[in-house]
């Protein structure tokens, strides 16, 4: 679980009371899913008993879906819950940051999903669709849609997103 002290250390960080956020709580399950999803047939037994039916329960009731087969980094962040939506085989870096309703999802076909880079920051609203790369330290913007690669030390914004670098 050393990837969750890493996200309680952004939260704890970034926010003064960490545990009025409800998105720590789906952070953590996503962890707790994420590693005994990798145990054997009889572990996977006992989640699928105890914690899935909560996982389903906390996924209705805060409206964030992080299926156990994302590849999340380190230091996610989710401000503003509600509403985020990421298809099971999305790819996220680290230090990654989500805003109410974003969707990372597929375009086309069912492996059709963008891959993130480190240090991506996502506006509310945002929707990032189909097999695209967005580079490190990349701000999206809010209600951008992003349909093409994102370089690293780039802005996305509008729809559809159009990419410009970083004012330094």
């Amino acid at each position: 679980m050393r990837t969750f002290s890493s996200d309680y250390k952004r939260y704890k960080k970034e926010l003064r009371f960490v545990f009025n956020e409800p998105s720590i709580i789906m952070v953590f399950l996503y962890r707790l899913r994420r590693k005994i999803y990798k145990y054997p047939l009889v572990a996977k037994f006992i989640c699928a008993i105890i914690v899935e039916p909560f996982y389903v329960f906390l996924t209705l009731l805060f409206g964030i879906y992080l299926p156990k087969t994302c590849e999340i980094g380190p230091g996610l962040m989710i401000y503003h819950f509600g509403g985020i939506i990421l298809n099971p085989k999305t790819k996220i870096g680290a230090n990654c940051t989500l805003r109410h309703h974003v969707t990372i999802g597929n375009r086309k076909e069912i492996d059709d999903v963008p891959e993130l880079g480190n240090n991506v920051n996502i506006g509310c609203g945002a929707v990032i669709i189909g097999k695209i790369k967005i580079g490190n330290n990349v701000d999206i913007g809010a209600n951008a849609l992003v349909l093409s690669d994102v370089p690293d030390n780039c802005v996305a914004v509008g729809n559809p997103a159009i990419v410009k670098p970083k004012r330094m």
